[in-house]
């Protein structure tokens, strides 16, 4: 009996060690195609060319006009012609460009505005 109990601890220990072949998939940790760390509030941003975290240091901060909660956070080109919005409800990667008070779509549709209170957003 003695010899046998040895035998059995090592065998239970044994088959208590996980397998070092298995992987455990870390919560979060996904990636985008750029690389990116969604879930740590990072985002591509085009033109910084490089991920960011939007809310860290915008260039430009605006509550959103839809949802008190949430913000509007933009980057800026190097030259300041090119605004990139960053909000709920508008389409990753929009840039705005630059006219006189502020940047406005293409389409006219999104602009962000300079007014006396400090930037607001408009859609539609």
């Amino acid at each position: 009996m003695k010899k046998i109990t040895p035998a059995l601890l090592a065998a239970a220990l044994a088959a208590c060690t996980s397998s070092p072949f298995e992987t455990e998939s870390v919560t979060g940790g996904g990636r985008d195609v750029h690389g990116c760390i969604p879930s740590a509030g990072y985002r591509w941003s085009v033109l910084k060319q490089q991920c960011i975290q939007p809310f860290d240091q915008p260039e430009i901060a605006a509550a959103d006009p839809d949802n008190d909660t949430l913000a509007v956070y933009a980057v800026l080109s190097d030259d300041k012609s090119r605004a990139e919005i960053f909000a709920a409800g508008i389409a990753e990667n929009t840039v705005l460009e630059s006219v006189k008070g502020g940047y406005v779509s293409r389409d006219g549709k999104i602009r962000l505005l300079r007014g006396q209170g400090g930037w607001r957003l408009g859609k539609g």
